[in-house]
């Protein structure tokens, strides 16, 4: 970054900043800290501040000119046009320009202090320091990369007020942005991501909650939805129709207009409504995978007409990725053609749109267009033409793009490039994870010099991530490739926390030991970034093992467990969880084996062993080894090897002969030509050093640095004897394999720094029992021995070496690139998937159905959003399923288990449950999963047959009740109010209450219910909130039911909006709170482990705490029930000696300790939570529907005091067999004159009714916005909370 133009750019803002600081009484003073306490100056008016904003080019030299202000590159975060001065006399000194920074960043940091002191005090001054911190915020926004430290000083200062501030300021940066074209949202985006990389955050999300509709803006994500529901509503009428007169007028995608009304007609006609609404939306495209990668999968060129030239690529990258995109045409490929920004260009936008497309300097497409449409020959400015020619090149991309994948570009501007490429990548990541640390280069011991170069890496990886994320939906897998783009999961996180990203590391990671500690500003990013990804797959077990080693040696708060049943390991940091795997690529095997067979080849490669051991003596062998011209393929190692076998071996001299193929590549690196340049010296060398007289053509080495065709290739490894693969360090080395698999005859000279040697060493390819099927280099810089191996090859008999030869073949054959692509892109391995396994233990069975609970809450936020049912989903719920099937004696429900081994019981101590209900429950879930995948989503009532074929009195008689109890349901609705139980009235009783878990099914036809057909919704129980509470079972995201607790006493609408009952004293609170503490400390012993899993565990009510004594098998031993009690006594009395607070009670299955405030008059019961809520919310139950669901006795003082409130327009649904509690309830609503009255038999058939009334209910908006829910304008819940109830 020049100096001087920093220098300009600070200028006029820290005037202007300065002016603010005199404003609110702060003026700075060089070298002393100003207080914050005055605020009696004037406001600076409006019209002032733009006068300042007008006098920033105040000041400028003569002899320099202004050229254009105020706008930014959308995607660099660089200033587009930006205040760029033409010098024209010399500079002055360094020294004087660096005291000038230094004076101006040191204004800048005082005036964020001082302004935000007076800000956060909301006094008189505020609006005028809010104004000094938005023109700090502006200067950072103009030159994101350069300002990275200011942004930081400005976030950290702001703290916890972050939120606040984008409230109040974001506004004008999109002012700015739709007023004078500046890109200061893509800045700021930026901004944030460089800050997030470099400080291990994630701040973005807090501009992400102070501004609704910043990400979906930003991504594009209101575009992609509407895409992809347009044409799933193209698929939908096309099945639907059976005109083909119809099929053809709508059908296409040429009308969207008429497509939209059409579909307005379909859906939204409140006049001819549909017979029912869908209980679910899925409307959605199949999962695509989006590659990601630094070089394309095609090469580019322009031809001598200057349009441009399309072919398919030939890289290893190729090769392993491009049979899974080429199996579906919707995938995506992302890379960078090589086309990119010139800095003379600069100005121009270059991003993609939301369905892909390049906007390549489009500020002069425009013009360009017009002169192609008026078909006149009039010549183009230089800009023009470049658009030109880029108009062309997208021509050509999009007819490549209709015969394959999709393939996008992502432009990048070329100086940022170069120092990402050339800099970053090569200049440092390639030696040091390849563990060459020589090869770094030197000027990365600048430690600004990294930085500076680090931001042009991040500035790339951002450019990347954004376009993935904007070309991404929901139900997509996003696949980074390589050591260039590590930093994309961590960005692509930041901007959109749901999406599926995979990393695959090419090459070794096997970094110098001083990795972390010299090169930290890259280091310690990265590896952090590396655990942001959903999995990340390694070449070899050894390079995991390593990344493991760093990660538990440098990063903090880290988890890392490993499966040995699945190979993997598992690394949770700062709330992510990712899995790391090990994937040896292969080769597509049909591919080679095809050319190997071809006649042409076999003659190609009969005359190439003609013409190379033509000229040599019998017995001598032809080695052939052929890699990129790159310095961690160990060729002058080899080549030194090679020297060395023949002064060992004379006899070999005349004979044996290598061939070596070193495809030059990156001449422009320094490191690179000198090191190329050293080795041909030294092959050039060896051909003059030995001669043979009697064979005067033989040549030791024939040296080539030119490529070879592939059929040409494998002509070679047909002609060759021996294989030479040695790197110092590599990935995986294909090579090694390509030779085997076309000439299984062969033997191999295979280094372990291949990761082939290692992944063929792991399979006991290279051991005494299995014997040694390759020549293993220990050591390439071993010469001696090195030279041995040589020998040992050439020496080895026909026979071994077939034998060896045809052993490998065999196994290559069976691990092929299929096999890598299919392992990796599978979910069952990750983490996400709940794995097979025996239950034998408590702890074992609960942390099971906690893991069930997660997926299920999942699955139900989905659902409702409308996105895509991911494939783990169903795995991890199949795989729970079958292992508690497989953990109950055959035929039976009936689940042992032990305690847990460090609990310190007696041998043979066991408690059984009959888990019929989980079990039951997790088949009901499969099943609607296979519902709403299928093409019968819309049909709720075939979803509710499925639940009907679990029922008992089979399916027929479910199917009568459930109409019955939908009719009683559709009379009410709309409902104003919802008050029902949970246990035994929406979800049957499980074996205790920590696996009770809320079914997926179950969560989604309830939030249905509450969307469409109710206003205020409430399950109301006698669990606790949370310590084995409703909320840790419950799977129905926040925004959709209310929940009372403890009977009603203490309520939770949304983290910002809990109440409870104020009956207690907070002394007493605080003191029941305490003893909670103690008695969770006394679970935790191994002795008295067991009551945390046994019936209801220990929960933390509102006013009492319960501890479960007994199962209902009472499996637990009186001794053990009795030691838990002296306990809880002691406790108890350790608190309140006196007994004047607290007391205990005992029941036949827990023991309970109350406030006695509790015991004071009447006991707190549902009727009173209800009574509470009307309180605190001010509900006016009088004007609308109520209904109230209940199973239990504990339910009646609900249903009273909602006939109390409502009288007749109650409508209770019971589900219960007692004939005692239906007269009950029958004789309490004829004592209201309320007749809505119905009776179920189980919980599924309420569910199934709430599903058919919630389908079969067409709700008119209007009225449901004129219900008279509240007495006054205040609502329980603000619409921005519950987000859900609005759609």
């Amino acid at each position: 970054m020049d100096p001087v133009f920093c220098k300009k750019q600070l200028a006029p803002r820290n005037e202007r900043l300065l002016k603010v600081m005199e404003k609110i009484d702060c003026p700075y003073t060089p070298g002393k800290e100003k207080g914050v306490d005055q605020d009696e100056s004037d406001d600076m008016t409006e019209s002032e501040d733009h006068d300042e904003m007008a006098k920033d080019d105040e000041g400028i030299p003569a002899n320099e000119v202004r050229v254009e202000t105020r706008k930014m590159d959308c995607t660099t975060g660089q200033l587009v046009a930006p205040r760029i001065y033409e010098k024209v006399d010399t500079l002055s000194s360094t020294s004087e320009s660096s005291a000038e920074e230094d004076e101006s960043m040191m204004i800048i940091k005082e005036g964020i202090r001082v302004c935000y002191g007076v800000w956060k005090k909301r006094q008189k001054n505020s609006e005028m320091a809010l104004k000094g911190l938005a023109i700090v915020l502006e200067l950072c926004l103009t030159q994101p990369s350069a300002r990275d430290e200011i942004f930081s000083v400005l976030l950290e200062t702001l703290g916890f007020n972050t939120v606040t501030y984008w409230k109040a300021v974001v506004p004008q940066v999109v002012d700015s942005d739709l007023t004078y074209a500046t890109q200061y949202r893509e800045a700021l985006l930026f901004s944030m991501c460089l800050y997030d990389v470099n400080h291990s955050k994630n701040r973005l999300r807090e501009l992400y909650a102070a501004i609704p509709g910043f990400r979906q803006s930003m991504l594009g994500i209101r575009a992609k939805q509407f895409t992809e529901r347009y044409r799933h509503l193209q698929m939908k009428i096309a099945r639907s129709r059976q005109s083909s007169r119809m099929s053809s007028k709508y059908g296409s995608e040429d009308n969207l207009q008429t497509m939209v009304t059409l579909a307005n007609d379909v859906i939204m006609d409140e006049e001819t409504p549909p017979t029912q609404m869908p209980l679910v939306d899925m409307s959605h495209d199949k999962q695509r995978v989006i590659n990601v990668s630094n070089a394309p999968p095609v090469s580019i060129s322009r031809k001598t007409s200057g349009s441009w030239e399309i072919k398919q690529g030939s890289g290893g990258l190729v090769a392993c990725v491009d049979p899974v995109m080429s199996a579906d045409k919707k995938n995506i490929w992302l890379s960078n053609l090589g086309v990119n920004m010139q800095e003379e260009l600069k100005e121009h936008s270059t991003t993609t749109n939301s369905i892909g497309l390049p906007l390549i300097k489009q500020a002069c497409a425009g013009e360009v267009f017009c002169v192609l449409e008026r078909n006149e020959k009039k010549e183009l400015t230089p800009k023009q033409q470049a658009v030109e020619s880029d108009m062309s090149l997208l021509s050509v991309l999009n007819t490549y793009n209709k015969h394959s994948y999709q393939l996008n570009p992502v432009v990048v501007n070329q100086d940022d490039y170069d120092t990402y490429y050339g800099g970053i990548s090569n200049g440092l990541l390639w030696p040091a994870l390849h563990n060459l640390p020589q090869f770094i280069s030197p000027c990365y011991n600048d430690p600004e010099a990294l930085r500076e170069q680090w931001c042009a890496y991040v500035r790339v990886n951002y450019l990347f991530s954004i376009n993935a994320a904007r070309n991404s939906r929901a139900q997509d897998f996003i696949w980074i490739h390589d050591y260039h783009l590590m930093l994309c999961g961590q960005i692509m996180r930041s901007l959109e926390g749901s999406l599926d990203i995979g990393f695959f590391l090419h090459i070794p990671f096997q970094p110098p030991a001083n990795f972390m500690t010299k090169y930290r500003t890259v280091g310690e990013p990265i590896v952090r970034a590396l655990l942001r990804f959903t999995k990340v797959g390694f070449q070899t077990s050894r390079d995991r093992e390593t990344f493991v080693k760093l990660v538990a040696d440098h990063i903090k708060r880290t988890k890392i467990d490993y499966d040995s049943r699945l190979d993997r390991y598992t690394i949770e940091h700062d709330g992510f969880a990712c899995s790391l795997g090990v994937f040896p690529v292969s080769i597509k095997i049909a591919d080679f084996v095809n050319i190997a067979k071809n006649p042409q080849t076999v003659i190609e490669a009969e005359e190439i062993r003609k013409q190379i051991m033509g000229k040599c003596a019998d017995g001598g062998q032809l080695f052939f080894s052929v890699e990129r011209f790159d310095y961690t393929k160990g060729i002058a190692e080899k080549l030194r090897a090679w020297q060395r076998y023949f002064e060992k071996y004379p006899d070999r001299i005349g004979k044996d002969v290598l061939f070596q193929v070193a495809v030059t590549n990156r001449r422009s690196v320094e490191s690179y030509r000198q090191y190329q340049d050293d080795v041909m010296a030294l092959a050039e060398l060896i051909n003059q050093k030995f001669h043979s007289e009697q064979y005067p053509e033989w040549k030791p080495v024939i040296f080539e640095t030119d490529g070879l065709p592939r059929s040409r290739l494998i002509a070679h490894y047909l002609a060759m004897d021996i294989g030479v693969v040695t790197p110092s360090k590599d990935g995986m080395n294909l090579v090694a394999k390509e030779m085997l698999v076309c000439n299984p005859t062969a033997s191999l000279v295979l280094s372990t720094g291949a990761g082939t040697e290692v992944q063929l060493s792991n399979a006991q390819f290279y051991s005494e029992q299995e014997g040694k099927c390759y020549h293993r280099v220990e050591d390439i810089a071993n010469t001696e021995a090195f030279a041995d191996n040589f020998f040992a090859a050439a020496t080895e008999s026909k026979e071994t070496r077939n034998k060896h030869g045809e052993k490998i073949n065999q196994f290559l054959c069976v691990h092929d690139i299929d096999e890598w692509s299919d392992q990796f892109l599978d979910p069952k391995w990750t983490h996400e998937v709940i794995s097979e396994c025996e239950v034998k233990q408590l702890g074992q069975f609960y942390g099971l159905m906690n893991r069930t609970a997660q997926v299920r809450r999942q699955i139900v936020e989905c659902v409702l959003k409308g996105l895509p049912i991911r494939p783990h989903f169903k795995f991890s719920l199949e795989n729970a399923k079958t292992s508690l099937e497989t953990s109950c004696p055959e035929g039976t429900s009936k689940l042992t288990l032990e305690a847990d081994e460090e609990s310190g019981e007696e041998k043979g101590f066991k408690i059984t449950y009959d888990i019929h209900d989980e079990l039951s429950e997790m088949e009901k879930d499969l099943a609607f999963l296979s519902f709403i995948q299928s093409d019968e989503y819309e049909n709720a009532e075939e979803f509710i047959k499925t639940i009907g074929s679990f029922y008992e009195g089979g399916p027929i008689l479910f199917s009568e009740e459930v109409k019955q109890a939908a009719e009683m349901l559709q009379r009410g609705i709309h409902y104003n109010t919802f008050f029902t139980d949970r246990d035994g009235t929406l979800k049957s009783y499980a074996c205790s209450y920590p696996t009770s878990v809320q079914p997926a099914y179950s969560a989604v036809i309830q939030a249905q219910f509450a969307r469409r057909c109710a206003t205020f919704c409430a399950i109301v129980t006698t669990a606790p909130l949370i310590h084995t509470g409703i909320l840790e079972v419950a799977t129905i995201p926040e925004g959709y039911y209310a929940y009372g607790a403890s009977a009603g006493r203490e309520w939770y609408l949304n983290p910002a909006q809990q109440f409870k009952d104020r009956s207690f004293s907070a002394v007493d609170l605080t003191l029941m709170n305490k003893v909670f503490e103690l008695i969770e400390e006394l679970l935790e012993k191994p002795e008295f482990r067991t009551f945390k899993w046994i019936g209801s565990g220990i929960q933390k009510h509102c006013g009492h705490i319960t501890i479960a004594k007994q199962d209902v098998n009472g499996t637990i031993p009186a001794r053990k029930v009795t030691r838990l009690h002296e306990q809880l006594v002691k406790i108890v009395n350790d608190f309140d000696p006196t007994g004047t607070t607290l007391t205990m009670r005992e029941s036949d299955l827990d023991f309970k300790i109350y406030v006695k405030a509790k015991l004071k008059g009447r006991i707190f019961n549902k009727g009173h939570g209800i009574r509470l809520v009307k309180e605190r919310l001010k509900p006016n139950m009088s004007k609308g529907n109520c209904l109230v669901c209940g199973d239990s006795e504990s339910d009646i003082p609900m249903l009273e005091e909602c006939l109390k409130l409502a009288g007749s327009k109650v409508y209770t649904i019971w589900v219960t067999r007692d004939q005692a509690l239906q007269e009950k309830v029958s004789q309490l609503c004829e004592r209201y004159s309320c007749t809505n009255i119905h009776y179920v038999t189980c919980p599924q058939v309420l569910l199934g009714a709430m599903a058919y009334a919630t389908a079969h209910t067409l709700t008119n908006e209007k009225n449901r916005k004129a219900d008279s829910y509240y007495d006054d304008s205040d609502t329980p819940m603000d619409q921005e909370d519950t987000p859900s109830k609005q759609q």
